[in-house]
This record gives C-alpha cells, structure tokens and sequence, in this order.
C-alpha cells in the first residue's frame, strides 16, 4: 500500500472539506458561481476516490487521473490569477491569509500539482487529457457569461462582466486562460511522465 499518497490526499481531503463547510456558510447555494471554488470542491472528490483506490490496492483508472489533471490545472489557474490580478487590485491579506483563502489559493493548488506529478503515475493518460482542463474552463467561462449576459448572475470575476466590459476585454481573457490551461496542462503532463520514466529506470536497476 502506497502510504505517502493515501496521506496526502486524505489531507487534501480534509483542508478542502473545511473550505468547503466555511464557503457554504459565506456564500450558500452561491458558492458555484466560482471557479476558485468549483475547483477545490472537485479536487475534494478526485482525492477521496483516489485514497478509495489506493486503499483497495487498486490502479487509478485513467479517468480519474484525467480528472486529477483537470484540478491541477485550474487549481494552478486560481493561484495565478489569485497572485497576479486580484490581490494587486484587492489585497494580498483577502486572497491569501483570510478566512480558508490558504487552501483554496495556495494550499489546494499545490498539493493538487504535487500528488498529480509524483504519485499514481502507473495511469497512463490517454493523449486527448491534455485537452481536459481547457475543455472544463471553457464551459465554466461561457455558462457564467451567458448567466450574466441575462444579468442572473454578476461576475464574479470582472471579465465576465459582459455588460461592463468591452468584447474585446472578455475574448483577450478567455484566450489568455484558455491557452494558459493548455500550456499547464501540457507542462504537468510531461513531468508526471518524466517522473515514471525516472522511476521505470530506478526500479529496473534495482531489479538487476
């Protein structure tokens, strides 16, 4: 049984439970209009079907890996936006020390990138994951730009704004996201293989 992995995803686990329990108190049913948060619930489930297949000593079926890949990623999306846009404008205290914002800005996004780079790495992906974490931003970003567009739902970040921004704001945005994913994405993906070639290479040489 693999000990390190079942205990850092059972961490994750529990860190994102409490982000979880403290946003449901702030925002309510609310809480889905954000992709910061959508992001770590969904790592809270990958992470307790992972320790799942880990504890019946089972190899983690590729979609679920897929779906590991699409948190790391838009954990990742969150932590860059977090750090390079909003707390410059908002305050570095709001997105980064207050309340559970740790976990869902720093805390999350790294122990995602790390379990996904160095752990479970016998599941090979099937080459269209590359696409997945793109894929599921995208259809995150329309469905609240449609949501604003017939004013149900304002923002929550400025560039979905459609009746603020011009056209040209929120097509530069999701372009920028967009290719930022892809090219994560990509990068997470060649580590991760990298570490099984690595770890191909260690196992072999103590097998002779």
């Amino acid at each position: 049984m693999k000990k390190k992995p079942i205990i850092l995803h059972s961490l994750l686990v529990l860190l994102e439970l409490i982000a979880l329990v403290h946003d449901i108190r702030v925002f309510g049913a609310g809480l889905f209009q954000y992709y910061t948060i959508n992001s770590n619930i969904l790592q809270m489930l990958v992470s307790g079907c992972i320790v799942y297949f880990l504890l019946q000593k089972k190899r983690i079926p590729s979609l679920l890996a897929s779906l590991h890949l699409v948190c790391a990623v838009c954990l990742t999306v969150t932590f860059m936006i977090a750090a390079l846009v909003l707390a410059p404008q908002e305050g570095f205290d709001y997105y980064f020390l207050s309340d559970v914002a740790p976990i869902n800005h720093f805390l999350g996004p790294v122990l995602s990138v790390l379990t996904f780079i160095f752990t479970e790495t016998e599941t090979v992906l099937p080459k269209s994951a590359v696409f997945a974490p793109m894929g599921a931003t995208l259809l995150y970003g329309v469905i609240a730009l449609l949501l604003n567009a017939a004013r149900l739902l304002d923002g929550p970040y400025f560039f979905l704004r459609v009746h603020d921004e011009p056209v040209t704001t929120v097509i530069l945005w999701f372009a920028i996201i967009a290719v930022l994913c892809l090219a994560l994405s990509a990068f997470y993906l060649w580590c991760r293989k990298k570490r099984a070639s690595g770890t191909e290479r260690m196992h072999s040489g103590n097998a002779g």
